[in-house]
């Protein structure tokens, strides 16, 4: 006879599916089973509500800091551009004088290049992003300032070669440094742009979830209402109106956010930037005003640089003094400085070189230097105190956004506990 193989000890793998199959649909079939189906997805939106307010309300507390992260990035790179041209208009001036420049300009001038330097590691450490250009010019920082202790040696020799090491270094800075500069500013304002965009639109996410549970606890609201005769589910209710309330309040309290930043843009962050745009025009044009000087009857191109650089310095001034009540000075003050430079400029074209060269590096209140330091002092001021406004107002709300993201996901989750507990009670009217 042919030998039979007994049956399995246990059920197969493929009964098992059956079995658990045949449960899960009589389990879902029914009124019960609805019942189940409502209890699931009232969990699911409501914990979709908490995960999402979690992360929008998290994500603008990461914009905020990002942007104020890049603002601080973006006056740092500028206050490196300032003091270059600060440099610059501090040794073309001292090299006006002859022999050994003032002690006070030399003070000033190492002080700015030092400044500069220091920022620029500052600003490597603070975006590793911008690493390389920063890099480069250092490099550019170092070849100008070997190219001016150049200068100086000639020109206490009294050797025509020591104007001709100003002209290259100072030429050098302008066509090196400065595009990496200009480079380095545009890449963090468009960093600075996307944050500030980026705040605007995160409460999609937070909208998204809550309308979506507020429709389905709605629902199931409703649903049971009709099946059960009860009008109101308490626990399922709860449930709702922490969702509610927690949307409405957030709602609210992200566009009061949006509406900070965009007041921070068009305000003190835009004042900002129009001051150290001023500013730098400012010291390249009081560069040029020496470099004119220096040159001997042959700085038409340098004059030329002056003039387009107060145009700048004009139109800034205004954009800033609009903004910032702190900036309300500059613009007379630079008006101030220009009647000097105007004077300057008859003295040397009218073959006075000497007159115009006491004029240019004298210290007395009438001077240019004078007028000019005044400029320095009053646009220093505004832009520490837009610059400052801006940081403070992008600092401002993060304190409660945190607290707000533990919240939402808070809420969300006791919202999911509520409405489970909700239908249950309905579900053990079954058993």
């Amino acid at each position: 006879p042919t030998a039979v193989t007994p049956p399995p000890d246990g059920p197969t793998l493929a009964g098992r599916l059956g079995d658990a199959t045949t449960a899960l649909r009589r389990s879902m079939s029914g009124t019960p089973g609805r019942l189940r189906l409502l209890a699931l997805s009232t969990v699911a939106v409501s914990l979709i509500f908490a995960i999402s307010a979690f992360s929008t309300f998290g994500s603008t507390d990461d914009a905020l800091r990002r942007g104020g992260a890049n603002t601080a990035q973006l006056v740092r790179i500028q206050a490196i551009h300032t003091n270059l041209i600060r440099a610059d208009a501090d040794a073309s001036n001292a090299f006006l004088v002859g022999g050994l420049e003032p002690a006070s300009q030399r003070t000033e001038y190492t002080a700015s290049l030092a400044q500069a330097a220091r920022l620029i590691a500052e600003a490597a450490r603070a975006q590793p992003a911008d690493g390389p250009a920063l890099g480069a010019l250092n490099n550019s920082l170092l070849t100008y300032a070997g190219l001016i202790e150049q200068a100086r040696a000639t020109n206490r020799q009294a050797l025509p070669v020591g104007a001709q090491y100003l002209r290259v270094a100072s030429s050098g800075l302008r066509a090196d440094a400065l595009p990496i500069l200009d480079a380095l500013v545009k890449a963090n304002q468009a960093r600075v742009t996307a944050e500030f965009d980026r705040v605007g639109g995160e409460s999609t996410p937070l909208i998204a979830s809550g309308v979506l549970a507020l429709l389905v606890l709605l629902g199931g609201m409703g649903w049971l209402a009709l099946r059960t005769h009860r009008y109101v589910n308490p626990p399922l209710a709860a449930a709702t109106a922490a969702v509610l309330v927690t949307l409405v309040i957030g709602w609210i309290g992200l566009g009061a956010v949006g509406n900070r930043v965009d007041g921070v843009s068009n305000g003190s962050y835009a004042a900002t930037l129009a001051t150290a745009t001023a500013r730098i025009a400012a010291f390249d044009a009081k560069s040029n005003e020496s470099l004119t000087l220096i040159a001997r009857g042959s700085g038409a191109a340098f004059e030329k640089a002056w003039q387009s650089s107060s145009k700048v310095v004009i139109a800034q001034s205004a954009a800033s003094a609009r903004l910032n009540s702190d900036a309300s000075r500059m613009s007379a003050l630079w008006t101030t400085y220009a009647e000097t430079h105007k004077k300057i400029r008859a003295s040397d074209d009218g073959g006075q070189w000497e007159s115009a060269v006491k004029q240019a590096v004298g210290s007395d209140p009438t001077s240019a230097n004078a007028a000019f330091d005044a400029f320095d002092s009053s646009s220093g001021a505004a832009l520490t105190s837009s610059s400052k406004a801006a940081a403070d107002s992008l600092d401002a709300p993060r304190a409660w956004l945190t607290f707000a993201a533990w919240l939402g996901l808070f809420v969300g989750v006791a919202a999911a506990v509520s409405a489970w507990w909700g239908v249950s009670l309905r579900l053990e009217e079954y058993r």
